[in-house]
Order: C-alpha cells, then structure tokens, then sequence
C-alpha cells in the first residue's frame, strides 16, 4: 500500500512517517505542488491532505486529484470545524473522508493502514 501525505506542518509529516513507514510506503509532501509532483511519479493509493494550505486549500487539491487520480481514496484533514464547504465536497465525492486534527494513530490505522506484504 503507498500512502500520500501533504501537510505544510513538518512535524505533522515526520509523525505520520514514523507512525506508518513499517505498514506502507509514506510519500510526504510539504506543498499541494510537490503532492501534484508524486502523484504524477508513484501509484498512490490513499492521500490525506491537510485543509489548511498556503498555497491551495487540501479540500481543492483533493478535487483536483479527485478528477486525475479517481482509484485512490482521499482523506481531508483538518482541524476546522465541518463546514458547508466541505460537506458539499463530500457528497461531490471530492474526497472519502473527513479526519479531524490532531488525528488519532489507532483511528488512521484501523481506518486505512493494513500491513505492507
């Protein structure tokens, strides 16, 4: 399984590697750019994106993705509330899911993590 991350958070990226890089292949990026980058690269199944971006909302990356990469399955994060926006974009199918900041390791891992064969 290969995992996209795009948070501009450093912190939040070296977390979720170290969480996850024995159950799947972590790409991380730092911007909705360098996300666009790898996905152009590497067959990504599951991508989270971090909603709050400088350079472009997570939500409007993964309606981007959501149009170019339609098999894999993306994930907003944030720590905002749920707003009108966002659940638009859901029943858009824009993204799969919506996991609240700080995410929880058990909760990402049940979810979506199963071990690399």
């Amino acid at each position: 399984m290969s995992i996209l991350y795009i948070d501009h958070e450093v912190n939040n990226l070296n977390s979720f590697k170290a969480a996850f890089r024995r159950d799947a292949q972590i790409f991380l990026a730092d911007s909705t750019v360098e996300g666009f980058r790898i996905l152009e690269e590497e067959e990504i199944d599951v991508m989270f994106a971090d909603h709050q971006m400088p350079e472009m909302t997570g939500l409007e990356f993964l309606r981007l993705a959501s149009v170019k990469y339609p098999s894999s399955v993306r994930v907003l994060m944030t720590g905002n509330a749920y707003t009108d926006e966002i659940m638009l974009a859901a029943s858009k199918g824009y993204f799969h899911r919506y996991i609240n900041k700080p995410w929880d390791e058990q909760e990402l891992r049940h979810l979506f993590i199963q071990p690399v064969q």
